[in-house]
């Protein structure tokens, strides 16, 4: 059975002297466990089946492993080392005391103890102890929302830190899904022996908001409630399925702007209460659980919304519409891109006589061709219309290299288009890739009215891509001067000559590109 108090070691060779201390601690409601030495104090509390220790009792002058070298191990041990430990020693050296002290004792009590102090220094290293517990568990939690891993880690970190806050054998958080309570996390103290008991509630996955359970019933209340024990309790009826139940129930709300998000419960296999201060702490780390819930499925909610807008935009817009950075950019800036054309040759045949089933199904499997080419390359898709699709580089994220890119895409395609068409023409469908690339300036950012935006690229670049692209043959490749001029020495070109293009009022040099040379590859 649990103490209303916390649970105290104390270390002392002495057999008296331990007698002594473990009665007048036992007197103030505390537990208490005792070791002959340091050594033995150390396996205890590094034992993983051991008992949970609150603070130390620590003699000094010791065989084996002396209160100096015991401290020092707590304290450099980070599972350990937040434990309180008081000093309780007849060498009231002062340099002892300082020594202590400097190592990390919470306090220094000479002998023979006087049992009013013993009380007093005790109580407060316990109330001291447990508000610590409770920061760190708020700590972790934070650090849970701040991993933005989804909700369930933060859940996780709740009902494991709420079961450690009241002692509980086990705890359960439930959240609210209409007009029930739904299980979804559990946490269970492997350390406590209950033979044959299993967490009552944990067998349920979910309650109403009634008083058959403790769950059901802080949610019912909204507020704190505690069942001593469930065996004298008329309105509990949770089952056990023929096993030993947990005598001892406790359920704390959590609300968020007064509204119920879910319940946190605990219970013991023995009918022993929670304590006030038990109670106070779960109901002060439950309010900071509801922020952390809220955080949570906001930031899931953001981190799914990105997930399904990059399924309609291009990824690198996805993430600069959920940016900080991004409403400069989409409100409008120039920069310098490479700019690439891809239309299919003969689709206004095919459109013709084909069904419009086969005429999607031709489409679709176009679009995943380049849309599975294109993040491969750095691109960003401006847009797809119909078998036309344009596609820049250099923007919104800078690219090194970006009209070598833009080249090397544009071939990935025509050679990965090549067995597709191969498979159609089959069918008696003969459709053929022509693409057209140039760089230059161009405007880009949102365009568009409200409630539909696309980000696009404004500029004489994108007509002349386009147009290279309607003079490209099936199958080839054509890019304008300027590309050209960046990667001459990195391709296989042969110079087309001089392109008259609708819109451009001189002919223009254009150049078929046939593949890469050297380190371009």
């Amino acid at each position: 059975m649990s103490a209303p108090g916390g649970r105290v070691l104390v270390v002392d060779d002495s057999l008296v002297n331990r007698t002594v201390l473990s009665r007048a601690l036992t007197a103030e409601g505390h537990e208490a466990f005792t070791a002959e030495n340091g050594l033995r104090a150390l396996e205890l509390l590094r034992a993983g089946d051991g008992p949970a220790i609150d603070a130390i009792l620590l003699d000094l002058e010791m065989p084996e492993l002396d209160g100096f070298a015991t401290l020092e191990q707590l304290k450099a041990d980070a599972s350990l080392r937040d434990l309180p430990v008081i000093v309780v020693s007849s060498n009231e050296d002062l340099d002892s005391v300082v020594r202590c002290i400097e190592i990390g004792a919470a306090d220094y009590l000479p002998k023979p103890f006087n049992a009013a102090l013993l009380r007093a220094r005790v109580n407060a290293s316990l109330t001291e102890k447990r508000l610590g517990d409770q920061r760190r568990a708020v700590a972790d939690v934070l650090r849970a929302v701040a991993g933005s891993q989804g909700l369930q880690p933060v859940l996780d970190e709740i009902v494991t830190a709420a079961r450690r806050l009241c002692r509980g054998d086990h705890s359960q958080l439930y959240l609210v899904a209409g007009s029930m309570l739904r299980l979804h996390a559990e946490s269970v103290d492997d350390g406590v022996e209950r033979p044959g008991v299993e967490p009552t509630e944990a067998r349920t996955d979910a309650h109403a908001l009634d008083r058959t359970s403790v769950a059901g019933r802080s949610g019912l209340a909204r507020a704190v409630v505690q069942i001593r024990d469930v065996l004298e309790d008329a309105d509990y009826s949770v089952p056990a399925s023929g096993r030993a139940r947990s005598r001892a129930l406790l359920g704390v709300p959590i609300l968020h702007d007064e509204v119920l998000v879910g319940v946190i419960t605990a219970g013991r296999a023995d009918p022993s209460p929670f304590t006030e201060e038990q109670v106070e702490l779960v109901k002060t780390f439950a309010d900071q659980a509801a922020i952390a819930i809220t955080n949570a499925r906001l930031i899931s909610a953001v981190e799914r919304q990105r997930t399904e807008l990059s399924r309609f935009l291009s990824p690198q817009i996805a993430a600069l519409v959920s940016s900080d950075d991004g409403e400069v950019l989409l409100a409008g800036h120039r920069a310098h891109i490479t700019c690439v054309f891809c239309d299919l040759r003969g689709s206004t045949a095919f459109v013709e006589t084909a069904a419009p089933e086969e005429q999607l199904e031709v489409i679709r499997a176009y679009h995943r061709l380049l849309g599975t080419l294109i993040p491969e390359h750095e691109g960003t898709l401006e847009h797809f219309a119909g078998d036309g699709v344009m596609v820049f580089f250099n923007d919104p994220v800078p690219v090194a290299d970006h009209e070598l890119k833009a080249v090397r895409f544009a071939l990935a395609a025509q050679e990965r288009f090549a067995p597709m068409a191969e498979s159609w023409r089959k069918r008696g469908i003969v459709l053929a890739l022509g693409i057209g690339i140039e760089s230059g300036y161009a405007t880009l950012g949102r365009i568009g009215f409200e409630g539909r935006y696309d980000y696009g690229a404004l500029g004489p670049v994108t007509n002349l891509a386009a147009r290279l692209s309607d003079s490209a043959a099936s199958g080839q490749v054509l890019i304008g001067q300027r590309v050209h001029a960046e990667i001459e020495t990195l391709v296989d070109a042969e110079a087309v000559g001089e392109l008259g293009l609708k819109g451009f009022g001189r002919p223009v040099a254009a150049y078929a590109v046939h593949g890469l040379r050297g380190s371009a590859t």
